[in-house]
């Protein structure tokens, strides 16, 4: 088959196909995501393992800090999108690129039972965010980027993120760097005003929770899973980020968003861990830390700052969305011409 034809098989549309047409090597580092994900039940404790921090404007100070625990459900869609791209042609060879990926959708709703969280607006059982989007395997040739997600956010944003995975083994359960909450200047510098940390490192919301640095919550919900004997044997990493300086990543906002609390910068990381706990029994779990920068000045300043918004949770996927892949050999490809007539091809 030529390079003509494998391009007008892909088309330059996209096409949804089931599960089983697919193999798990076309998906590449997603593959393990495809099911329903949720909230995980720490051992010996009665605490969510989903947290939100976030500050917004104050009307009698200059910002309020939340603390927000939540449940949520993180669905990776059982069908793959799959699109072709077509690109010069270089001595001859038209260079291509043939893209898969997964629909997803991410719910998260209060679990917040105080009294702050029900004056604030968002009690428990209360929708706090929704997404909707897609997680691609691009390939290469991308500038070194392999993994690409698409989200649109009803606040009225849209995101692209790029960024690449990587598989290690035994990385024990330190491997998590601090995600913190605390406000910095736009060069992220500290900053010099009294008082913008004291609500944040001063009055924690939650006893059992790092407000300061989410992500140790994530390490001590890790070592709480593995115990004293068990471990993360396997772990596949994805890193992606809006913040792309030779490729064009990044954050749009609608024009109220843009001019009074612009959301401009989002990093994450997703840990998909093959785990066992202190009895030897086996487990696979999600770990997630994503920020999201904000800029505005606290109620009377003039002074624009980088607000940091972290989410950070621990998920399981549900047993009875587990998927099976299409088996292929290690050296066979997805044929973008099946279903073609011998006169299309």
């Amino acid at each position: 088959m030529n390079l003509e034809s494998k391009v007008r098989g892909l088309t330059l549309g996209a096409q949804v196909l089931p599960l089983h047409k697919v193999a798990s090597s076309d998906l590449g580092a997603l593959a393990p995501l495809v099911g329903v994900w949720e909230n995980i039940q720490i051992p010996g404790s009665e605490a969510p393992s989903g947290w939100n921090t976030i500050s917004v404007p104050g009307q009698d100070t200059g910002f309020v800090f939340e603390v927000i625990p939540y449940t949520e459900t993180l669905t990776f869609n059982p069908v793959v999108v799959q699109a072709g791209n077509r690109g010069p042609v270089v001595k001859g060879q038209q260079v291509e690129q043939l893209i898969f990926g997964l629909l997803y959708e991410q719910q998260i709703v209060s679990a917040c039972e105080t009294s702050f969280c029900n004056d604030r607006g968002f009690p428990k059982g209360s929708t706090i965010h929704v997404e909707t989007g897609l997680f691609l395997n691009i390939g290469q040739p991308n500038g070194g980027y392999t993994i690409a997600r698409m989200s649109t956010i009803p606040h009225g944003n849209s995101l692209l993120a790029l960024g690449s995975s990587f598989d290690t083994e035994n990385p024990g359960t330190s491997f998590f760097d601090p995600a913190s909450s605390i406000p910095t200047m736009l060069n992220g510098g500290p900053i010099t005003q009294l008082g913008y940390s004291d609500p944040i490192i001063g009055n924690p919301q939650f006893a059992e929770f790092n407000q300061v640095n989410p992500n140790a919550f994530l390490q001590s919900t890790l070592e709480s899973l593995v115990g004293s004997t068990g471990g993360v044997t396997n772990m596949t990493v994805i890193e992606m980020s809006t913040s792309t300086p030779d490729a064009n990543g990044g954050i749009l906002n609608i024009p109220f968003i843009q001019m009074n609390v612009n959301a401009t910068k989002m990093d994450a990381t997703f840990w998909i861990e093959d785990i066992t706990d202190s009895n030897g029994n086996a487990d696979q779990i999600l770990q997630y830390s994503q920020t999201i920068n904000l800029v505005f000045p606290a109620t009377g300043s003039a002074q624009p700052i980088n607000w940091p918004h972290v989410t950070v949770n621990t998920m399981r996927k549900r047993p009875e969305t587990e998927m099976q892949f299409r088996s292929m050999d290690e050296n066979e490809a997805f044929d973008p011409t099946a279903g073609l007539t011998p006169s299309e091809i």
